[in-house]
């Protein structure tokens, strides 16, 4: 996937500090409030997706405009520094004071694709008020054997299953996958939709797919393809060293990487792609459409578990 900012973003990193820096005012702190929230190039609705960030995210406030509603709109950076327009309705913004959202204690991890949040501790007696995707934190709060109490970032309590998560202290980063591990989590999205900028799995684009893999394997990796290709720090693979856990990059040329999968062994990868099929799927690297566009392989640096 490309974006905009994705030139400005490797420059950025690369460019000497040649003039002074000059203070300014930190940008206001908000909370994602949606379940999944576009992340468009401008500041409308109709604008193309960019991006997505998902309920609990810390954001940086850049830059707010009214629409021709004169509803505001807000340009947000994402953790991993990527860059869109969302509604002011889909965040919360944080007093000066504020930590953050799920920034610090026991929190309830989702680990289940999808997991419902309901306002009393029943599956029957009301619909949910949020199902939110894997990875999301939850401030919690009283644990038993088959709910545990969660705090939503508009400050409004819910509960969810036990068997939807874990318990963990936050900030305290995510354990490192095994390139194994990584394969086992990642087929467990095998047949989800595509989606152009999409992040979770009600449908994920093919560097949103393999980020949301590598973060949940606690390798934290950059948002489009051609960054992942040139700027998140993973080694080049040679060609026909490729394994599992591996990402491998596709495009007319280096410079113009627009794909990105995933091994899940010596042969066969596992991608989100518009090919034969809008869905996550596993597709055979030697394939002769894959290999006419096939322009390398890139491995993270050696962690422990």
């Amino acid at each position: 996937m490309k974006h905009t900012f994705r030139r400005l973003i490797l420059a950025a990193l690369a460019a000497p500090l040649a003039f002074a820096q000059v203070s300014s005012p930190a940008p206001r702190r908000a909370v994602v409030l949606a379940a999944v929230e576009n992340m468009h190039r401008r500041s409308s609705d109709l604008s193309d997706v960019v991006s997505q960030t998902v309920l609990g995210t810390a954001v940086k406030v850049l830059r707010e405009e009214k629409n021709e509603r004169g509803e505001p709109w807000y340009e947000i950076e994402t953790p991993d520094t990527y860059r869109g327009w969302v509604a002011g309705s889909a965040l919360r913004l944080l007093e000066e004071e504020e930590k953050g959202y799920a920034a610090a204690g026991r929190v309830f991890e989702v680990t289940s694709l999808f997991a419902n949040i309901y306002a009393v501790a029943d599956v029957t007696k009301r619909k949910p008020l949020v199902t939110v995707t894997i990875g999301v934190r939850l401030p919690a709060g009283e644990c038993g054997e088959r709910w545990c109490a969660v705090t939503l970032p508009d400050g409004q309590p819910g509960w969810v299953q036990v068997g939807d998560g874990v318990l963990v202290d936050a900030p305290a980063p995510r354990p490192r996958l095994s390139p194994d591990e990584m394969v086992s989590l990642a087929k467990r999205f095998l047949g989800l939709p595509y989606y152009w900028g999409g992040t979770t799995p009600f449908g994920l684009d093919c560097s949103g797919y393999v980020q949301l893999i590598y973060q949940l394997a606690g390798i934290p990796i950059l948002r489009d393809a051609d960054i992942q290709f040139e700027g998140s720090g993973l080694r080049p693979v040679a060609a026909g060293q490729e394994s599992a856990g591996d990402l491998v990059f596709f495009g007319r040329a280096t410079n113009r990487i627009t794909h990105v999968g995933m091994m899940v062994d010596g042969e066969e990868f596992i991608n989100a792609t518009t090919h034969e099929r809008p869905v996550v799927q596993v597709s055979r690297l030697k394939d002769p459409y894959w290999q006419r566009i096939y322009q390398g392989a890139r491995r993270p640096p050696a962690g422990s578990k």
